[in-house]
């Protein structure tokens, strides 16, 4: 029995290794706006059973606030090209800050998921157990970030507006040179559904 367990566990964290499926358990949407003008919306299906204090925090902040601030008016404040943009940043805008609706900082959940595919969704982090409000989305496979970061959800729709962002021009820190900003945020409704990422490529 207890080989038995030890290889189903060691079957589902392969299964997520390789991103075989995932459970979408809600979808949140981000508008986009750069220089005053419409980058479009980027639709985000969070992996609630697998990641469920990143994804009540992500949620939180989109729809509710800390201290009523959400992750409308914040920006992109970190673009890297063929890699990844990062943003969520409500406290300074600049990537120095960090809250959540735990207290300052949260442990890390989802090791096991692999970044190989672009438009996967983690917590941006200063090292092991210290996710805030901060998050990223890659726009390319980066596996280099496999067991270092909590992956949390992934975009469904709107990579053309993920690489929109990506392709702003940026000073020598990677700050876009106009900010790029999240006009507006929420929830879609949507059924728990079974997500392969073959899907949405």
């Amino acid at each position: 029995m207890q080989l038995c367990n030890l290889l189903l566990g060691y079957i589902s964290a392969l299964a997520l290794a390789e991103g075989l499926s995932f459970t979408i358990t809600s979808r949140i949407y981000l508008d986009v706006k750069h220089q005053k003008k419409s980058l479009g919306r980027i639709e985000i299906g969070l992996f609630g059973k697998i990641a469920p204090k990143a994804v009540a925090n992500f949620r939180h902040i989109c729809m509710r606030g800390i201290n009523g601030t959400t992750y409308a008016g914040s920006k992109f404040h970190r673009v890297i090209n063929r890699f990844l943009i990062q943003g969520g940043d409500i406290l300074n805008g600049d990537g120095t800050g960090s809250t959540s609706i735990y207290g300052d900082y949260f442990e890390d959940e989802a090791l096991t998921v692999a970044h190989n595919r672009p438009g996967y969704v983690g917590m941006a982090n200063r090292g092991p157990n210290t996710n805030g409000c901060q998050f990223y989305i890659t726009t390319i496979s980066a596996e280099w970030l496999n067991g270092k970061h909590t992956v949390f959800g992934k975009v469904l729709d709107g990579m053309d507006t993920v690489h929109a962002i990506e392709d702003v021009k940026t000073d020598t820190e990677d700050y876009p040179m106009d900010p790029v900003i999240i006009s507006n945020c929420g929830e879609l409704p949507t059924e728990p559904f079974e997500f392969y990422p073959d899907d949405f490529k």
